[in-house]
């Protein structure tokens, strides 16, 4: 047995119905206008390691490439730059890149 909606509960799925709404609408703009420039493009430097060229694109991919060979040696999961793509090769498909 459930119990009834409170209005307290049907305001707070109403905004969280409008807030879905939002970003879909939001995420189909963004697609819709991303272009093939990288969000963003940065060299890294760490003392004591080579640079490196890190790269974002949508979207939301975090890729890191050889600035001398043009090696992908990182790819992220779409939408969770932490996290290494399952069965990505280092340089396996640079061309892709």
């Amino acid at each position: 047995m459930s119990m009834a909606e409170t209005p307290v509960q049907r305001a707070h799925a109403a905004a969280e119905a409008a807030a879905r709404r939002l970003l879909r609408h939001a995420c189909d703009y963004a697609a819709l206008h991303a272009t093939a420039r990288p969000l963003f493009l940065k060299t890294l430097r760490r003392p004591g390691s080579k640079p490196v060229l890190v790269r974002v694109d949508w979207p939301g991919v975090l890729r890191v490439f050889d600035p001398d060979t043009g090696e992908c040696l990182a790819r992220s999961e779409v939408g969770n730059v932490s996290r290494l793509e399952a069965g990505f090769v280092p340089g396996a498909d640079a061309a892709a890149d």
